[in-house]
Order: structure tokens, then C-alpha cells, then sequence
């Protein structure tokens, strides 16, 4: 299985308007835990679920 490159899906995000604040906010966790997961952390599980559905939203 392909590791999941938040570094990506978080900037990509980002490109489409959402910031990093924005993701913290809809995810219920501080700005900094996402600041963490794009240097390399992983989320839990329901956490990256919940992220990469965003993601493939900001995508359409």
C-alpha cells in the first residue's frame, strides 16, 4: 500500500482555498496539529478519512 503524502493533499488544499486554519477548524484539532502533519505526521484514522473527503471535494 502507497504511504499517504499529507504534505501534498494539505498544500493542495490550500491551493484551492482552504487553509490550514480552515482544515484545523472542520477537523476539530489546532492549527499546529496540522502544521504537524504536514511535516511528516500522520493523523489518526478518522481524522485522514475525514481529510482526504475534503480533499477530493476541493478537487471538482
Amino acid at each position: 500500500m502507497k504511504k499517504i503524502n499529507w504534505f501534498d493533499i494539505l498544500n493542495d488544499l490550500n491551493r484551492s482555498g482552504i487553509s490550514g486554519r480552515e482544515v484545523a477548524r472542520r477537523l476539530n484539532v489546532s492549527a499546529s496539529t496540522v502544521i504537524l502533519w504536514k511535516n511528516g505526521s500522520t493523523p489518526s484514522y478518522d481524522r485522514g478519512v475525514r481529510l482526504i473527503e475534503m480533499w477530493e471535494q476541493s478537487r471538482c
